[in-house]
C-alpha cells in the first residue's frame, strides 16, 4: 500500500465513524484496564464465601464427607435426648459432657489421637463417634448406662471428717475391704454401713474429732457433684509501692486457700445394684508460715520488712472405683494433714507441743442409694424378654 492509498482509507474511516464515538470507545478500553484487579478480588472473595457456605453445610449434614474413610473405621450415632431431657438436670448444665467424660474413662484418651483418624462429638440430642468396632462397642456400653439405667436419680451422702490421729483403725481394720490406693499413700476401702457407724462413734470419743461436712445430695446418674470447704490463710508474700508520698514499699498481703475439694461422679451398673464412681479429692494445708526479713526501699520508717514463706502440704487422689455395692459405705483416707481447717498456732501462739494438731487425718465417708422411684425396664431386660 502506497502513501496515497493509506491517506484515502484514513479519511474514509474518519468520515464514517464519529469522533465522539471513537473517544467513548477509547475511554471504555482505558476503564477496563484500570479495574480488573479489584474485580477479580471481589469475584474470588464471593466464590470463596460461597464455597465456605457449601462446605459448612456439608459438615453439618454429613461429617463423613470431610473425613476420608479408613479401613476398619466407621461412623455410629446414639440418641441421648431421653437422658439429657430429664427435668432433674439443673438449669444451665450441659448433661452430655458427663457422658463424654465417662467415655474417655472407659476407652482412655490416647485411643482418640492415634495414627488412625478418630472423632467424638456430643450434642444435646446425640453422640457421634468415628472409630473401630471395638471402641464403638465400649462407647455404646457407656451410653447405655446413661440412657437405659434402672434409675435416673441417686442419693449420695457425704461425710468429711478430721480425726485426731490414726488409731481409729485399731478395732475395725479387719472389717475394711481394700479397694485401691493413691499416689501419696491415700487409701480406699469398702465396709458395711453398720461398721462405718461404729467407726464414726469411736472417733467421737476422742477429743479432736471434727465433722466438717455431713450432707445428703440428690443428683442425676452419671453427673458431677462438687463439694468444697476452705478458708483463706493470709500471709505477707512481698512488697508493693503505695501511692502515699514518702512511705515507699509496704508489705503486700496475699492469701492461700486451705481446705478440701471433692468431685464425685457416680454411674449405675446395668443391673442397678452396683456403681462405678469417679473420685477427685484434693486437700491443701498451710502447715506453717516461715518468717524472714528483707531490706525495703522506704523513705519513712525502718528499712526492713518481715515476709512469710508458706509451708504447704497438698495431696491429690484421682481414681475410678468400680463395682461399689449399693448399701455399703466407701471410706477414703486423704492422708495426714496437720490441722487442716484448724488453728495451728498452739497455746497463745507459742506452738507448745501438745497444744496444736500434728497427726490430723482427713477421712471421707460415702453412702449411695437409688432414689425411690418407679423402676424402669432396662434395655437388657427388654432384650431378654
Amino acid at each position: 500500500m502506497n502513501r496515497r492509498t493509506a491517506l484515502l482509507m484514513t479519511m474514509l474511516l474518519g468520515g464514517l465513524v464519529p469522533r465522539n464515538l471513537l473517544a467513548q470507545s477509547a475511554g471504555k478500553r482505558s476503564s477496563r484496564k484500570l479495574q480488573p484487579a479489584k474485580s477479580r478480588r471481589e469475584t474470588d472473595d464471593a466464590a470463596d464465601e460461597s464455597n465456605d457456605r457449601t462446605t459448612d453445610k456439608a459438615l453439618d449434614d454429613d461429617p463423613s464427607t470431610e473425613i476420608p474413610p479408613e479401613a476398619g473405621q466407621r461412623w455410629k450415632r446414639w440418641d441421648i435426648s431421653g437422658y439429657t431431657g430429664l427435668p432433674e438436670h439443673p438449669a444451665g448444665t450441659v448433661p452430655q459432657n458427663a457422658i463424654v467424660e465417662w467415655i474417655f474413662r472407659r476407652t482412655g484418651t490416647p485411643t482418640w489421637y492415634g495414627e488412625k483418624t478418630a472423632a467424638l462429638s456430643a450434642r444435646r440430642a446425640e453422640i457421634r463417634a468415628y472409630h473401630d468396632a471395638e471402641t464403638l462397642k465400649k462407647v455404646g456400653d457407656v451410653i447405655e448406662r446413661f440412657t437405659h439405667a434402672s434409675e435416673d436419680i441417686l442419693s449420695l451422702r457425704v461425710r468429711i471428717v478430721t480425726a485426731v490421729d490414726t488409731r481409729w483403725r485399731y478395732a475395725v481394720f479387719s472389717r475394711l475391704t481394700p479397694v485401691s490406693s493413691g499416689p501419696q499413700g491415700q487409701q480406699i476401702w469398702t465396709l458395711k454401713s453398720e461398721d462405718a457407724a461404729f467407726v464414726l462413734a469411736q472417733m467421737q470419743i476422742n477429743q479432736g474429732f471434727r465433722l466438717l461436712i455431713n450432707d445428703t445430695y440428690s443428683m442425676v446418674n452419671g453427673q458431677n457433684l462438687k463439694i468444697e470447704k476452705f478458708i483463706p490463710r493470709a500471709f505477707t508474700g512481698g512488697m508493693q509501692r503505695t501511692s502515699t508520698a514518702g512511705f515507699g514499699a509496704q508489705p503486700k498481703v496475699e492469701q492461700i486457700d486451705e481446705g478440701v475439694w471433692l468431685r464425685l461422679s457416680p454411674l449405675l451398673s446395668y443391673e442397678g445394684d452396683t456403681l462405678d464412681i469417679y473420685i477427685d479429692l484434693m486437700v491443701n494445708t498451710v502447715k506453717s508460715l516461715h518468717r524472714t526479713r528483707v531490706i525495703a526501699p522506704r523513705e519513712i520508717g525502718p528499712n526492713e520488712i518481715t515476709l512469710d514463706v508458706p509451708e504447704v502440704l497438698e495431696s491429690r487422689l484421682s481414681q475410678t472405683v468400680k463395682d461399689w455395692p449399693l448399701g455399703q459405705s466407701l471410706l477414703i483416707s486423704g492422708g495426714i494433714h496437720p490441722g487442716v481447717l484448724d488453728n495451728k498456732n498452739g497455746f497463745l501462739n507459742m506452738r507448745i507441743p501438745g497444744t496444736y494438731p500434728t497427726d490430723t487425718e482427713l477421712l471421707v465417708f460415702l453412702e449411695a442409694e437409688t432414689a425411690p422411684k418407679a423402676k424402669k425396664i432396662t434395655k437388657r431386660e427388654a432384650d431378654r424378654d
